[in-house]
């Protein structure tokens, strides 16, 4: 038995050998080296105060992230991600060109020392400018809806003024500090704090990572009142071009849901505008109205009725000839136990002027002519009738009357 372990033992020592070649070769073959990229690995800024305290700020241009090229066995290289790097960028090495060099390396020792690695772009550049400070209002901005039947008032914020520092193209680019508070439903006052935040004039935000301010957030009040409905009333100014009249004045809304003090709101009856001055017009003039500034301090009008849409139709003015009889003639103030007898001296005519659709209709009795008895004496007395201009008209010429008064028997 002995001998058959031992016989051959050349050859068998050999197999064994040729055995383990074979298995080192294979184990080579399946685990042989690889590449691969890994990229978007972020990059951790280092001595950034080698700026800022030179009272200068930075924004990277290019380079906020690097792609790298790693080789190695395929057993190491395929197992690992972005998370196994660390991308750094020394703020301290920038060159004159604000190009900083960005290094990577792998987090685990033994990585380390089983790759390569290759850095795709291995530059980061930046942007300095100098630091600004800036005084910024603040601005009250409500969503939502209240309760029907309530209306919100102008927020009030707390500071209403912030001092923000930044980058000075940043802050120079702000146009606006919102604070947003939520309304919907509400029927009381909205007492919350809230985080500003930063709009350019497109209406974009600023990310507030690029600046800094003297609060983090600010107390905001916004107050909720009932509404009261009020007619809206207007009344043009100035006269057209000769021969031409105002035939209509129209408008949307004839009526406006307004908010306030009950101590303010109780005084108000309408919204009163008198100002569209329609001077030298020969054709139709049509505007949109704010009617904010049209109400008082402290009052506020419901979104959907801030805009008032105004047409003022003007027209070639026509004239008319209305003949008038002693019915039509009322005399106001006349003295007890006197007779008052009305006669036409020189004809019975008024004209009237004014846009066609209302003189068209014109009839005497429209006229409402009135004739003041007081002071008028025994005997004939020559007067003039008194014609107001009415709506989409005006009296041209009136005729005289003789009144003659006697006593009664």
């Amino acid at each position: 038995m002995k001998e058959k372990l031992f016989s051959n033992l050349a050859l068998k020592l050999l197999a064994v050998v040729l055995g383990f070649i074979v298995w080192v070769a294979v184990l080579n073959i399946d685990d042989s080296a690889v590449t691969k990229q890994i990229k978007d690995i972020p990059i951790e800024l280092l001595n950034a105060e080698a700026i800022t305290d030179q009272n200068q700020l930075f924004s990277i241009t290019s380079g906020d992230t690097v792609d790298i090229i790693i080789k190695g066995r395929k057993s190491v290289v395929n197992t690992l991600s972005r998370e196994d790097f660390l991308a750094t960028a020394d703020m301290s090495k920038i060159s004159i060109t604000n190009a900083v060099p960005i290094s990577v390396s792998a987090k685990e020792e033994a990585v380390k020392n089983s790759i390569s690695i290759t850095v795709v772009d291995d530059v980061m550049h930046v942007e300095l400018e100098e630091e600004k400070t800036v005084a910024v209002p603040v601005t009250v901005v409500t969503t939502g809806q209240v309760a029907e039947g309530y209306i919100a008032g102008n927020g009030v914020a707390t500071p209403n003024l912030i001092n923000v520092k930044g980058a000075e193209s940043v802050v120079s680019s702000i146009d606006v500090v919102e604070i947003v508070v939520d309304v919907t439903a509400r029927t009381t006052d909205v007492s919350t704090n809230c985080t500003p935040v930063f709009k350019n004039a497109s209406g974009k935000e600023i990310s507030p990572n690029a600046i800094s301010c003297d609060v983090d957030n600010i107390d905001v009040t916004v107050p909720i009142y009932r509404t009261k409905k009020v007619p809206v009333n207007i009344e043009t100014k100035g006269n057209p071009a000769a021969g031409y009249v105002v035939a209509a004045v129209e408008y949307v809304p004839e009526t406006i849901a307004i908010g306030g003090e009950s101590s303010v709101l109780n005084s108000i009856k309408s919204v009163d505008i008198s100002d569209i001055d329609i001077s030298g017009y020969d054709s139709d003039y049509e505007t949109t109205i704010d009617i904010v500034k049209y109400l008082p301090d402290g009052v506020v009008v419901s979104e959907d009725n801030e805009m008032v849409n105004v047409k003022i139709t003007i027209e070639k003015s026509v004239e008319k000839d209305i003949t008038i009889s002693t019915d039509d003639i009322s005399i106001e103030n006349k003295t007890d136990n006197y007779y008052y007898e009305i006669s036409f001296e020189n004809g019975q005519t008024v004209k009237v002027k004014g846009s066609s659709e209302v003189v068209s209709k014109l009839k005497a009795s429209d006229l409402h002519i009135s004739v003041d008895g007081q002071g008028l004496s025994i005997g004939a007395n020559e007067v003039t009738l008194n014609i107001k201009d009415g709506d989409g008209y005006t009296v041209d010429s009136v005729c005289s009357v003789i009144i003659t008064v006697s006593a009664m028997p």
